[in-house]
């Protein structure tokens, strides 16, 4: 197994791993459904309790309405993490494909150049140039072929040798 799928195994296990435990908290939280009340008695003192009092209280915080708002938020905040993550590996995946093509073509030109200035250099030469036909004989070039070839493999030079 690679390093690279290794680390992303574990961002995966990670992420599931804390959508479990988010899910446990919430279901925890889900089951203690008291409500917060808050009143003043006749000498204006300010109370808080989970038990109903007898005088006319205001409710401070409703859990079972109270809880639906932010799970629901983390929950949203998770899968924006994820998407940001998503795209971001997606991004330097097409970097990274990017950048070996790039070098691919840079190795392609360089093995073409070396080949047209070999050639170039051949045909330079004062010795004499052949060509081996179908039936593996020898022809030799005449001067006229010969500077045809020479501008050819010129040419070749300044396409790939830039």
């Amino acid at each position: 197994m690679t390093e690279v799928s290794r680390l992303g195994d574990q961002q995966a296990f990670r992420i599931r791993a804390g959508r479990l435990l988010f899910l446990g908290a919430l279901a925890f939280a889900a089951h203690a459904q008291a409500e917060l009340y808050k009143w003043t008695d006749p000498q204006g003192k300010v109370h808080y309790s989970d038990q109903r009092p007898t005088v006319k209280a205001q409710v401070i915080k409703n859990s079972a309405a109270g809880q639906a708002d932010p799970p629901s938020q983390a929950t949203q905040s998770l899968e924006t993490k994820h998407q940001a993550f998503q795209k971001r590996r997606k991004e330097a995946d097409e970097a990274r494909a990017k950048t070996e093509k790039e070098a691919e073509q840079a190795r392609v030109q360089r093995e073409n150049c070396d080949k047209a200035r070999n050639n170039l250099s051949a045909l330079q030469n004062s010795a004499p140039v052949y060509t081996t036909d179908a039936a593996g004989q020898r022809t030799y070039m005449d001067e006229a072929a010969r500077a045809r070839e020479r501008a050819n493999s010129q040419q070749a030079v300044s396409d790939f040798c830039k």
